[in-house]
């Protein structure tokens, strides 16, 4: 097996490596910057829709931010880390997130849905610091926080089919599972805090998903 340095000089002997590798990180950037702008839009409209959930009216909201917050930030440093030795699969990733942060922003405009009744606010101690300073809380269909757990989930799981590299590590089977736990603990932490309409949490399986396949095929991993 190369070592950290070997792997990622390898990789940026590809030309095309070169110039696609920080091309991804522009337009993911970028991507993020128009979304913090989408938001400020997004909270200040007023035509919104609630909707009835049948099974919010089986429990009371329950408080999780001192759950789900650092499984989620726990979860996308393990990720970096885990995948700083699969560079393409890294670079895969970030081009994963930014389909998907676009297909959500279109999905949050033809879908404006209001805060569901009882809900407690999910207090992203990270927005906070860097974010706009506007509290985002109509950010809902769909669940951003679910779709990006289950984009981690399912590149980790074919992480090694991504790289295209023929070694594995110890570590593999045990990071498939903790990152679908991971998931489970976010998806339910959203609901129950009534932060999300359980729709909202369904539908990101599958918009994740298809952002995972749409990338899948451009980058033509089998």
């Amino acid at each position: 097996m190369m070592t950290y340095s070997q792997i990622w000089k390898t990789f940026f002997s590809d030309k095309k490596n070169r110039y696609l590798f920080p091309l991804t990180v522009v337009f993911l950037v970028a991507t993020m910057s128009i979304f913090a702008r989408f938001l400020v839009f997004n909270e200040g409209r007023t035509y919104l829709v609630k909707i009835n959930d049948p099974l919010f009216n089986l429990f009371h909201a329950i408080d999780l931010n001192i759950i789900a917050f650092p499984v989620i930030y726990v979860a996308l440093i393990t990720f970096i880390v885990y995948n700083s030795f699969r560079p393409r699969t890294l670079m895969f990733a970030f081009n994963c997130y930014a389909l998907m942060v676009w297909i959500r922003m279109f999905a949050m405009y033809i879908t404006p849905l209001d805060v569901p009744a009882g809900a407690i606010d999910l207090n992203d101690p990270i927005v906070f610091l860097v974010g706009t300073g506007v509290a985002v809380q109509k950010d809902l269909f769909f669940s951003g926080h679910t779709a990006s757990l289950t984009l981690l989930a399912i590149i980790v799981y074919n992480a090694k089919k991504i790289s295209g590299q023929d070694y594995t590590f110890k570590i593999d089977s045990f990071m498939k599972i903790i990152f679908f736990f991971f998931l489970a603990i976010v998806a339910s932490s959203v609901v129950l805090q009534k932060a999300h309409y359980t729709i909202d949490v369904f539908a990101a399986f599958f918009f994740a998903y298809g952002a995972y396949s749409i990338v899948k095929k451009v980058y033509g991993v089998k």
